[in-house]
């Protein structure tokens, strides 16, 4: 049974949130694959190899995606 607001007395802090294995482990895949996509997509438009620049900016991107999905799924 799940503890509700209407469950707790003052100043009786709630159980702390369980962490799942599988949010750690699909914010790491995420985060992979949308590196791999920038990359692909970068490559096909600029004509070749991106820049470090284009690479820093699509790690950068892959780290948020990967972070908001860790979060989300808590």
């Amino acid at each position: 049974m799940p503890i509700t607001v209407r469950d707790l007395k003052p100043g009786i802090k709630p159980p702390p949130r369980q962490r799942n294995i599988a949010s750690l482990v699909g914010g790491f895949v995420i985060a992979f694959g949308c590196f791999v996509l920038w990359l692909l997509v970068a490559s096909q438009i600029v004509g070749g190899r991106p820049s470090a620049a284009i690479i820093a900016a699509g790690a950068a991107f892959a780290i948020a995606v990967g972070v908001w999905i860790r979060l989300a799924d808590l």
